[in-house]
């Protein structure tokens, strides 16, 4: 209809333009979380709206007439119904432009990359005795019984096989970056059983080998099976101070799909005793009310926000945040004075929790992380809470000056600095 784009909710509603009406709520109610979601996905939940909106007026109007006050509870109907077609778990982060555009250039780094060509019974001992090792944020078993067939099968006909990157730590341990499954698969043949447990017989694959395990096989191809070649990739770090060349190596060689959140990266490349304690931290009943969301989640945007706030409490902050957020889980992997952190956390975010209440810093859809950096940050540095406290945060959450530095350059310096010294004013002087 000509002049959809001008009309407001109800008019739209009453002139039967669903879809329109849908896209306009929908988007709305997404804000910049927009971008989180594929097209797809928006698609497929406009048509839900769409249909909701469409049967709901309909009804109404079928058995009342229609009326200005049932376009109202109509449109009130949906208001009910987002939180429902938009959880709050998919979208527990608001995404804020300038958090994701919060990288810079990145430097040329030193590092030690070279081929190593061990024999599959050389990697299947290794794996035994876990010297290779994998990380949380890569995934389970996902190939079905005919891509590990063909996999085997490839070695037992002497065809090549792309090549597995290992990232090699100070232990000597080797670290999965890519090739997960390859490696299990090579595994769980020597072992004749898959990685979900299933018996491992070669399936789909030339007649010659079909229906075998590596038992089964003739002596032939049983030692050309364990003979043979896998390529591997070793990345090493040669500059001790170099904190970031990991999680670049990680981040961008790891071919697991979808594409890894920063947080992801930093599990695997910062793996250790602190990475474990951030974990313990987001178990904290106090911290997921905060958060919103009673299970952790699944991309660890609650664990990069707990590092964000002890960062920021540690060290003058540097932008980018993500390189600050890394430098600092890379400082403190090994373990030493770590249970001061989680102190430090429990006691303001049980503090937070109790002055301000659940899901504070939700100021449009999803927790706002530089509300949150800020304001955990002047909790933590103030031992005395004023009795009007919850009376200075809501003035806090709509003075300009602040709304402007949590919403637009956020990760910028001097931005950083302004709503650090402002919400601690506002809070507590």
């Amino acid at each position: 209809m000509e002049g959809v784009n001008h009309m407001n909710q109800t008019e739209l509603l009453e002139h039967g333009e669903y879809y329109a009406l849908s896209e306009l709520i929908l988007f709305d109610y997404l804000g910049n979380n927009k971008s989180l979601f594929e097209r797809d996905d928006i698609n497929r939940r406009l048509r839900i709206l769409e249909a909701f909106i469409r049967d709901t007026y309909q009804d109404r109007c079928a058995t009342r007439g229609a009326s200005p006050q049932d376009s109202a509870a109509v449109l009130a109907s949906v208001r009910e119904f987002l939180p429902k077609l938009v959880p709050d778990e998919e979208m527990p982060v608001e995404a804020v432009p300038s958090e994701a555009e919060d990288d810079v250039a990145i430097p040329v780094y030193r590092i030690r990359v070279y081929p190593s060509d061990p024999t599959l019974e050389v990697l299947k001992a290794k794996w035994e005795n876990k010297e290779i090792i994998t990380t949380e944020f890569q995934r389970g078993w996902v190939w079905k019984a005919q891509q590990a067939s063909k996999l085997v099968e490839s070695f037992l006909a002497g065809l090549p096989v792309p090549p597995v990157f290992f990232y090699r730590e100070e232990s000597g341990k080797e670290l999965i970056i890519d090739g997960q499954q390859r490696l299990r698969t090579i595994a769980g043949f020597f072992e004749k059983t898959l990685p979900d447990g299933t018996p491992f017989y070669l399936k789909g694959v030339s007649a010659q080998w079909e229906g075998r395990n590596y038992d089964t096989l003739n002596e032939t191809d049983r030692n050309r099976f364990k003979n043979s070649i896998l390529r591997v990739i070793i990345v090493e770090q040669i500059d001790p101070n170099d904190t970031s060349s990991m999680y670049e190596v990680f981040s961008r060689l790891n071919t697991g799909g979808t594409a890894l959140s920063p947080q992801e990266v930093r599990n695997a490349s910062c793996h250790g005793p602190f990475n474990d304690l951030l974990k313990d931290m987001n178990e904290l009943d106090a911290w997921r009310r905060v958060f919103g969301t009673t299970t952790p989640d699944a991309r660890m945007r609650d664990i990069e926000l707990i590092a964000r706030f002890l960062a920021l409490l540690d060290a003058n902050y540097s932008k980018p945040m993500k390189k600050f957020i890394t430098d600092f889980m890379w400082r403190r992997r090994g373990g030493g004075e770590n249970r001061k952190y989680s102190e430090i956390f429990e006691r303001t975010i049980k503090n937070v929790y109790d002055k301000l209440g659940a899901k504070p810093f939700h100021i449009s859809r999803g927790i706002n992380a530089a509300v949150y950096d800020s304001v955990m940050v002047a909790f933590a540095r103030n031992t005395v809470v004023p009795p009007d406290i919850r009376t200075r945060y809501n003035r806090l959450i709509k003075n300009e000056k602040y709304l402007k530095r949590v919403s637009s350059s956020t990760t910028d310096v001097d931005t950083v600095r302004e709503r650090l010294n402002i919400a601690n004013e506002a809070l507590f002087k």
